[in-house]
């Protein structure tokens, strides 16, 4: 879509908030943009999601509310910026798809595929892509002696520590190191008040962990970007150390050799295709103390805030933040 001085500027609906736990972390990414979004070409419809799912026009005090059937007709592209489960998951997605707007990021199907720890990893599994150990705990299939054959095998063949994870959880919410096996039963039902399916998955000790930014739609523009590294700052990169105790470290570009380098982005894109990705993720890896890598997971709608990982990588390979939301909304016009 081009814009001449006849044409009036696009308007993209800013959606944040939402009900997941990520719901400030939404709010944050949100400001981001809707504060460095190139106003000469874009107006902005600030639409809030509170806890409880309803729609707001903005999120100050005279707030009105917002009818994404009613309201929706003159925002020409939705931007969500909603972290987790319900923007995420394909639910926002689908909402999009209904009131026949293009929006942002993927589409229905790669973001359930990608926050579903449990059915990234099969399908990692199933095109023998490199990846830690895993058992994936379904309470709500399994029989109870299914489960606790399961995590007896855990116990037994897996070595410690090793990771807890909800299904369907993001920025580390509900995640937890369990370092002795006597714990791990105590540390599974901790998170499963996030999920009622459950990951659990072997510790890359001493591990390194590398982040690839990718962007584009089809075969013909999909792009990786330099990658990025993190240096927790904690034992393991948890919710405290990404958003509240400022401790961890993030270095774009990452000190990796150039092989390195090209196996990543290569990896990236090939994840990012294999998931049906479009318009941006961030794959994230670990380089263990040997130099070998492991795909860790995707994120469909990585933090969005100026100083994330996502527009550092794309800053440290030459696209800069307002540049990098101006591409992202008009491949998601091109979408349509």
């Amino acid at each position: 879509m081009k814009i001449n001085k006849i044409n009036k500027k696009i308007k993209v609906g800013v959606v944040f908030g939402g009900k997941s736990p990520e719901h400030e972390v939404s709010i944050v990414s949100a400001r981001g943009i809707i504060e460095n979004i190139d106003k000469a070409i874009f107006g902005v419809v600030e639409i809030f999601i509170d806890k409880k799912g309803l729609f707001w026009f903005g999120n100050g005090k005279n707030k009105k509310r917002f009818d994404p059937f009613k309201n929706s007709k003159d925002i020409d592209v939705f931007f969500p910026i909603i972290h987790g489960q319900s923007g995420e998951d394909g639910e926002i997605q689908g909402l999009f798809r209904t009131i026949n707007k293009p929006f942002v990021g993927a589409d229905i199907l790669a973001s359930s595929i990608c926050l579903d720890k449990g059915i990234f990893k099969l399908i990692l599994k199933a095109e023998g892509l490199s990846q830690v150990e895993f058992e994936i705990l379904d309470y709500k299939k399994m029989p109870e002696k299914q489960i606790a054959s399961l995590i007896s095998k855990t116990r037994k063949e897996f070595s410690f520590p090793v990771f807890v994870k909800p299904c369907n959880s993001g920025s580390s919410v509900g995640i937890y190191k369990v370092k002795n096996k006597k714990d791990l039963s105590k540390y599974i039902n901790l998170s499963r008040k996030f999920d009622f399916r459950i990951v659990v998955e072997e510790s890359v000790e001493l591990a390194r962990e590398i982040e690839v930014a990718v962007i584009g739609n089809n075969y013909s523009n999909i792009e990786a970007s330099l990658p990025g590294e993190i240096i927790a700052g904690a034992e393991f990169y948890d919710y405290n150390d990404k958003y509240k105790d400022g401790k961890a470290e993030t270095v774009a570009p990452a000190n990796i050799s150039s092989a390195q380098r090209v196996q990543i982005q290569k990896l990236a894109v090939e994840v990012y295709s294999l998931t049906c990705c479009e318009g941006l993720a961030r794959v994230d890896f670990f380089i263990d103390k040997k130099g070998k890598i492991f795909i860790n997971e995707i994120n469909t709608l990585p933090g969005f805030t100026p100083i994330s990982m996502y527009p550092k990588m794309w800053q440290a390979s030459g696209l800069n933040y307002k540049s990098l939301i101006t591409k992202l909304i008009m491949l998601a016009l091109k979408k349509k």
